[in-house]
This record gives C-alpha cells, sequence and structure tokens, in this order.
C-alpha cells in the first residue's frame, strides 16, 4: 500500500499465475454449473412418461453429470484456493487479508 492506494506487483509472473489460477477457477466454475443444470434437468426427465429403453441412458448421463459435478466442484475449490494464495501478493507484507 502507498498513500491508501493498493499496489499491483512489480514482477509480471505473479500478476500472470494470479490471472491464470483466476481464469481456471472461472472455468470450472463454468462447468460445473452447466453440469449442475444437466443433472437437474436430466432428474426433471425422469417424471416424464417414456419407454424403458430411454431410462437406462438418461440414468447413465445422470451419473456421469453428477460425477463431473463433483469433479468440477473439487478443481474449483483446488483454483479458487490457488487464486487466493496468488492474491496474496497483492498484499502488503503482514496484511491479514
Amino acid at each position: 500500500m502507498q498513500g491508501g492506494l493498493q499496489v499491483v506487483p512489480g514482477e509480471r509472473p505473479q500478476v500472470r499465475a494470479f490471472l491464470v489460477a483466476q481464469l481456471r477457477w472461472e472455468r470450472y466454475r463454468a462447468l460445473r454449473n452447466l453440469l449442475v443444470h444437466l443433472l437437474a434437468l436430466s432428474a426433471l426427465l425422469f417424471w416424464v412418461p417414456m419407454p424403458e429403453r430411454l431410462r437406462t441412458p438418461i440414468a447413465a448421463a445422470s451419473g456421469a453429470c453428477f460425477l463431473g459435478a463433483l469433479f468440477a466442484g473439487m478443481m474449483e475449490w483446488h483454483w479458487g484456493r490457488e487464486r487466493n494464495r496468488r492474491a496474496g501478493a497483492f498484499s502488503p507484507p503482514g496484511d491479514p487479508h
């Protein structure tokens, strides 16, 4: 902090690492949101009368969406922590935030 203003680190690798972590976090967040919505849609399809031959592929797709959403959530958490760690370079030494 200089004069009450936040100072951007002078080293480009720090800024780049933060931006890469932010980008990866955003990608996994968007993927998780998409998969959760697809999972909700597939759950709604179980209420619609349909032939039995379609129920098995829909159940398999639901399982795949669920596992994909779990993986994307785990990666979102990982890159969120990495992003927050990299953002620490923007804070002055000794600042708890």
